[in-house]
């Protein structure tokens, strides 16, 4: 089959989408309900909504939302504070307010959930700022994995092995080095139910003094 001339495809073929705009800027643009990531069991729009009901905010977004309310010009994808949707975005990201319940949510479905698979710290950081900011979020990430109890349990600690045990200076004058213990629980007899047990470590020799549960730090000084 023989080719085309030059100028067949000059005007044909060559510039048949010279006027048509594949990607349009709009397509570019954050959309705070979209998923950007793993949506997890459905569960961040609701999310998301509650965001939008919450109005505890720090001054510094209340003084970028009056400066995007007295902006007359509509802001544009560059800005370092936007409002889009009943959202608060910084550099994209939706602003979380100061609200532990909220925060302790997006750490439950980022971490906790079957699918989420308990991730570790840098990773959970990752997942975690895809979609969300609010200040101090990489300190607040770190301490919930280090508090999550599975985690702890199955974490392989590299800590170098306790050393040896150091055994207490041996006594040689007596009541000199001394031990002091409570016995609680004990039945009540004139008026007393526990005691002050004082023991010399050289002697072994103890006094036992009747007291109450009841005795705080003030009484144990007049106990000694």
């Amino acid at each position: 089959m023989p080719y085309p001339d030059n100028q067949t495809i000059k005007g044909g073929v060559e510039n048949d989408n010279s006027n048509i705009t594949l990607l349009k800027p709009e397509y570019f643009c954050i959309c705070a309900m979209c998923q950007g990531h793993l949506l997890i069991d459905g569960l961040e729009k609701e999310t998301l909504s509650k965001i939008r009901k919450c109005t505890d905010l720090d001054e510094e977004v209340i003084k970028a939302l009056k400066n995007i309310k007295g902006e007359k010009k509509k802001s544009i994808r560059g800005d370092k504070w936007i409002e889009e949707q009943g959202l608060i975005l910084f550099r994209g990201k939706v602003y979380v307010l100061r609200d532990e319940e909220l925060k302790k949510e997006i750490m439950h479905l980022h971490h906790n959930t079957s699918i989420s698979g308990h991730p570790g710290c840098w990773k959970m950081l990752e997942l975690v700022m895809r979609n969300y900011w609010w200040p101090g979020i990489s300190k607040y990430v770190l301490s919930y994995v280090d508090r999550c109890d599975i985690c702890q349990r199955g974490k392989a600690f590299p800590e170098m092995p306790a050393g040896k045990l150091m055994p207490n200076p041996i006594p040689n004058v007596p009541w000199m080095d001394i031990s002091m213990d409570f016995i609680m629980g004990l039945p009540e007899a004139q008026g007393y139910n526990a005691i002050l047990v004082v023991c010399d470590r050289f002697t072994k020799q103890v006094h036992i003094i009747p007291t109450t549960k009841e005795t705080n730090s003030l009484g144990l000084v007049h106990l000694y």
